[in-house]
């Protein structure tokens, strides 16, 4: 119930909150790869990097992440493209990426669905093209992703 109505909230903020106006008109997309044993591998998987890959008009969720220095799974192989991102992922809500004016804004997104100490990730938060991490992501949807070296996000002119 407490999910629910924090969900609620959520949206209520949502509806109400400015729209960025991102001229380039595209963000960042990763998409989940697989998921076994609590870990979740995300990533590129089509994405453009340094474009963006999705109308900044449709709506994703945000791929949120929490690190709290998890050590990497003895089990996990050694991918450089996929790193080990050493805490938990979780997906808002989906959102249009026009409300996602700047990374503190899509940040403030990832605290008000998860709580303190969780932000957007980042197309680097591995190793980039992609990590691994504990959670449960969605499969059936991209999500949007922050990149800091590219003009692939929605705020970005």
């Amino acid at each position: 119930m407490r999910h629910a109505l924090t969900a609620g909230v959520c949206l209520g903020f949502l509806a109400l909150a400015p729209t960025a106006h991102a001229t380039g008109g595209k963000g960042l997309t990763w998409a989940r790869i697989s998921h076994a044993s609590g870990i979740d591998e995300v990533g590129c998987d089509g994405c453009n990097p340094y474009d963006g890959d999705t109308a900044c008009t449709e709506r994703r969720p945000i791929l949120c992440i929490k690190y709290d220095t998890s050590p990497r799974p003895a089990n996990l192989s050694h991918l450089y493209y996929a790193g080990w991102a050493g805490g938990n992922i979780a997906t808002t809500l989906p959102v249009a990426g026009t409300l996602l004016e700047s990374l503190p804004r899509a940040t403030q997104l990832c605290i008000q669905f998860f709580g303190p100490g969780w932000r957007m990730a980042t197309f680097h938060d591995g190793a980039g093209w992609g990590f691994n991490a504990y959670g449960a992501v969605r499969s059936d949807t991209r999500f949007w992703v922050y990149i800091n070296d590219q003009q692939a996000n929605c705020w970005n002119p």
